[in-house]
């Protein structure tokens, strides 16, 4: 099954003109046979979803029973995570999500309440470009293992008023930044109840 998906990857690079989002289907295709066969349940994975209160994720994983399991922003084959880690994107989906999962299709970053917990890498994208060929999978366990982490991952429920306050309180800090940075972007003199 992994290397299959390796297999995808490489066969869509090698057509000259792909994309980040030529990759998309594989890895979900991936992602839902993983959790079919090795875990024995059915998910949902909706590519390029709606806008959310962050933004634009490019998948929303669902338990198969309309539970928000996760969501997944990729970025193009062999981009460095590293740099994307700080930028002001990823910054609002871990801010909003309690399940992210950051990946160039090579690499699986795992973040749980906007910490990164796990990182594998199963395969070394320079394969594919510069050497031209399906590269060897590696580090197949421990991705099913960081797989199974973000797929068994269930919101918390709120029992207290305290700790719907504090889930309310993030979104609500979160929304008001978004409205200071467009009205700044619009030249508005004043912005009345936020400062």
């Amino acid at each position: 099954m992994t290397k299959e998906y390796l297999s995808n990857l490489f066969k869509t690079y090698q057509k000259g003109d792909a994309r980040e989002e030529s990759y998309y289907k594989h890895l979900a295709d991936f992602i839902t046979a993983f959790s079919e066969s090795e875990r024995k349940k059915k998910i949902d994975v909706t590519v390029l979803p709606k806008k959310t209160e962050a933004g634009n994720p490019d998948f929303r994983i669902w338990d198969g029973r309309q539970k928000i399991i996760g969501y997944i922003e990729a970025k193009d084959l062999g981009v460095d995570l590293g740099k994307i880690e700080d930028s002001e994107q990823l910054a609002r989906y871990l801010s909003t999500f309690p399940n992210v999962i950051l990946t160039n299709f090579t690499e699986f970053w795992l973040y749980r309440n906007g910490e990164r917990i796990e990182k594998i890498s199963i395969a070394r994208p320079f394969v594919i470009k510069k050497i031209s060929t399906v590269p060897p999978l590696e580090n197949e366990a421990k991705l099913f293992e960081l797989l199974e982490r973000f797929l068994d991952f269930s919101l918390p429920k709120t029992y207290t008023a305290k700790t719907l306050a504090v889930e309310l309180a993030k979104r609500t800090k979160f929304l008001k930044d978004e409205i200071v940075t467009e009205e700044l972007k619009l030249g508005t003199k004043s912005i009345h109840g936020f400062l």
